[in-house]
């Protein structure tokens, strides 16, 4: 699953998603930067609801066909 960080937010929210992801999930995420945004993917289903619990008011789930990417 795929989550925009909000504009504006940088390097400290990152930091701060993944220490948790590590200490609360499965660890299993990864960070891309695409054209400004910043993207966290997320391959596991626990991980994916801690982020749509924990950090809903900094991320937004996106699918592929919105970012236009595959």
């Amino acid at each position: 699953m795929k989550f925009l960080l909000h504009q504006g937010l940088g390097r400290s929210t990152i930091h701060q998603i993944g220490d948790y992801l590590r200490s609360h999930g499965t660890g299993h995420h990864w960070i891309e930067r695409y054209r400004g945004d910043t993207f966290v993917f997320v391959s596991d289903a626990a991980d994916e609801a801690i982020l749509r619990n924990e950090f809903s008011d900094l991320l937004d789930a996106v699918g592929d066909a919105e970012t236009g990417r595959t």
